[in-house]
């Protein structure tokens, strides 16, 4: 796979490494076409994950420079004006997880893959009970909680791809090495 990325960069002359501070938003807005919602295929698609936010969270744990407040609020707008939301409610969510996600900054970039794994499975939960909450506070009544808690379930067991991808991505784009060993369980 570094092969072809190697590849891939040396035909297009280093671009990619010139452009990386816009490749994590490029890599968002690929993986928001995936969504069932954003496809329009509708809301009763419950137990897909949510790529998309699984990226966001990926790099606000990994390189939280490249994911400042703006692009995060820009970023859940055209997610609300995508799926057809009320505006402002993935703007919040993000947000929330923005403040989680750099509160625990130094705790997480100390943690190997399952630690971030459980960090990030924490995150995903309050997403989209952030999501759930304003939901229900716009509609002013409580909205049934399982398409929230499927969709969280979902997103969270398939995290390790998405930061799979990412890390990868991350990895070829600051010329780190790609692997994928528990820190912590590595230093004992």
């Amino acid at each position: 796979m570094r092969t072809i990325l190697f590849l891939l960069d040396f035909l297009i002359g280093g671009v990619l490494r010139r452009v990386r501070a816009l490749v994590p938003l490029a890599l968002f807005i690929v993986l928001l076409g995936f969504d069932a919602s954003a496809l329009g295929l509708g809301r009763g698609i419950a137990f897909l994950p949510d790529f998309a936010f699984a990226t966001i969270l990926f790099w606000l744990m990994r390189h939280p420079a490249l994911m400042p407040v703006p692009v995060v609020f820009v970023v859940g707008l055209w997610t609300d004006a995508l799926l057809g939301a009320p505006m402002g409610l993935s703007i919040i969510a993000y947000l929330t997880v923005f403040y989680i996600a750099s509160s625990l900054r130094p705790e997480t970039s100390t943690l190997g893959f399952m630690g971030q794994w459980g960090v990030a499975t924490l995150m995903i939960l309050a997403f989209f009970a952030c999501q759930w909450a304003f939901y229900s506070a716009f509609v002013l009544e409580l909205a049934p909680p399982l398409q929230s808690l499927t969709r969280a379930g979902a997103t969270a067991l398939t995290f390790p791809l998405v930061y799979g991808l990412n890390h990868l991505v991350y990895a070829f784009l600051w010329g780190r090495s790609a692997q994928f060993e528990d820190l912590v369980y590595d230093r004992a």
